[in-house]
């Protein structure tokens, strides 16, 4: 049984890579631009992908909104989007999530001394709510993940050479429950005044 949930595992986690790169090619082709258009473009791939059934588990998706009245502040929480994903089986029940900074830092490129240290700020307030924060990197050919607590210590300003995760391994390392915080939920959602956040939940009997 455990070998058919570590199949699972991979099976969501090639089809949330599938999502990025569809996100990505979008990027490519010109028809997004800016970094929070690319973000709602993976977000939006990601709430279709996980509406169906994938490697025997039912899976499904919700896009986390703000309550009315509450704006959203990236500045709080230093992270764009909060990943909320819970998981019930026979063999593993859970509930956690991540918070996510994303950049557009072309593979190759330097960032700027001020945007490093911008960046750096703000995996700072990310690891001071939880050390289950990392990285996003678009490309026009991929995206690259890194955890924040290497980022926030990198001394290189190329963000693409630090970012050591494909999205496929960050996605199953989240799906395996290697990685998150039970604390953070989607009902921290709005606590935090994080702009996005997607909320995936997976069943199997």
């Amino acid at each position: 049984m455990e070998n058919r949930l570590e199949e699972a595992f991979r099976a969501a986690a090639h089809a949330a890579d599938r999502a990025v790169s569809a996100a990505m090619q979008k990027y490519a082709d010109e028809l997004i631009t800016d970094e929070d258009d690319i973000t709602g473009a993976l977000i939006g791939r990601l709430d279709s992908a996980f509406d169906q059934k994938i490697g025997g588990v039912s899976w499904s998706s919700s896009i986390l909104r703000h309550r009315k009245g509450v704006a959203a502040q990236e500045k709080k929480a230093g992270a764009d989007m909060l990943f909320h994903v819970s998981i019930k089986t026979r063999q593993l029940t859970y509930s956690k999530g991540v918070l996510i900074q994303s950049k557009r830092i072309d593979d190759g490129a330097t960032m700027t001394v001020a945007s490093h240290k911008e960046l750096a700020a703000q995996c700072d307030k990310m690891l001071s709510i939880t050390p289950a924060s990392f990285v996003f990197n678009y490309t026009k050919s991929e995206m690259r993940c890194a955890s924040a607590t290497k980022i926030a210590g990198a001394s290189s300003r190329i963000l693409h050479d630090s970012c050591n995760l494909t999205s496929y391994r960050f996605f199953l390392e989240l799906f395996r429950c290697t990685t998150g915080d039970r604390n953070i939920t989607s009902a921290k959602f709005d606590d935090l005044q994080i702009p996005r956040g997607i909320a995936i939940k997976g069943t199997l009997g």
